[in-house]
């Protein structure tokens, strides 16, 4: 934070710094005086009495409305930094950047508020982010890499909860913002290439210290590169499923073996109601539900796992119809 790389945490910084210098002068001002006290009026014999103060009420009001303005100074000094950050209006007429996901009229004021040439909608889960781009054409997640948007753009983060309360925060961005279930929170930021590390900043559950909310910022030419290539990769012809693929996607870093158990490998996770060790074995895809346990029904499940059965736990992860049926290849190995 002491780094910042964005307009709103530059300001972040520049209130943090006055409250600093603030503190040290009131630090040495007081430890200053408590030291002076101390050393002109110790006790010079063992007998002697001191003289008995019983008030002063100069200094009574003196050292009680020196603090409150200086109180007054930095709230004042907080509320116009806050009214200074990108996208809040006034103190009048704020923008909220927190409101429930039916709440249209929020929405739009957010929308018209700041002209953005990037919107990234960002889910939090039990343990990752995940990033969706123009309406899903590209999905990634946290479990695999970082955000990866471009240089000197303003971009804004469209963010909501699938589970408990998270918080997003790169600390070099400016503020972090509380990411609940049923509200839509916003970020803005414009930042110069680079890596650039935060982490979810609200304890959401066992697995939080490994939720990261890293960001890779390129140059526009690398990012126009890179977003051409996912978009060609989820347009590419589906190959039949391999094994050996879908082993990767499910013991690699994605959010699969955070949640899944089986027995041998680097899926640990303790979360999944089902261990997944002879998962070729059971008759039904999900427990209490109904679904026989077939390529085509895991297909349709890991595609949109809440269309198959309404209400699970399991997440959308966004995959590609090529890490489908890879995972499917795998999954009908474990018997």
């Amino acid at each position: 934070m002491l780094e910042p790389k964005s307009s709103d945490a530059v300001l972040i910084r520049d209130l943090y710094n006055l409250i600093f210098y603030i503190s040290v002068l009131v630090f040495v001002l007081v430890e200053g005086l408590l030291i002076y006290s101390a050393v002109k009026f110790r006790r010079k014999r063992a007998d002697e009495m001191p003289e008995q103060i019983h008030g002063n009420t100069n200094m009574e009001l003196l050292w009680t409305i020196i603090p409150a303005v200086i109180v007054a100074f930095i709230f004042v000094a907080s509320a116009n930094t806050m009214a200074s950050m990108a996208a809040s209006g006034t103190l009048t007429d704020p923008i909220s950047h927190t409101h429930a996901l039916n709440d249209e009229a929020a929405a739009r004021r957010v929308r018209e508020s700041q002209p953005v040439d990037l919107v990234i909608a960002v889910t939090g889960r039990q343990w990752f982010w995940q990033y969706s781009y123009n309406n899903g054409e590209v999905v990634l997640d946290s479990n695999s890499g970082e955000l990866i948007i471009p240089e000197n753009k303003s971009v804004r983060l469209d963010m909501t909860s699938n589970d408990v309360i998270h918080a997003w925060w790169v600390p070099q961005f400016g503020p972090m913002r509380y990411v609940n279930p049923g509200e839509r929170s916003y970020v803005w930021f414009d930042v110069p290439a680079g890596d650039y590390i935060g982490q979810c900043n609200v304890f959401c559950g066992v697995a939080h210290a490994q939720m990261l909310s890293n960001v890779k910022v390129l140059p526009q030419a690398e990012y126009d590169a890179w977003y051409a290539g996912k978009t060609g990769a989820a347009s590419a012809p589906v190959q039949a499923g391999d094994a050996v693929r879908g082993e990767k996607i499910m013991l690699g870093t994605g959010p699969c073996k955070t949640c899944h158990y089986i027995e041998g490998t680097a899926a640990q996770g303790k979360v999944a109601p089902r261990d997944l060790t002879y998962f070729a074995s059971l008759p039904n895809i999900a427990q209490l539900a109904a679904v026989p346990n077939t390529p085509e029904n895991l297909t349709k499940w890991l595609e949109n796992p809440q269309a198959v059965k309404p209400g699970t736990a399991m997440p959308n992860n966004g995959l590609n119809k090529q890490q489908i049926a890879d995972l499917v290849a795998y999954l009908q190995t474990l018997k």
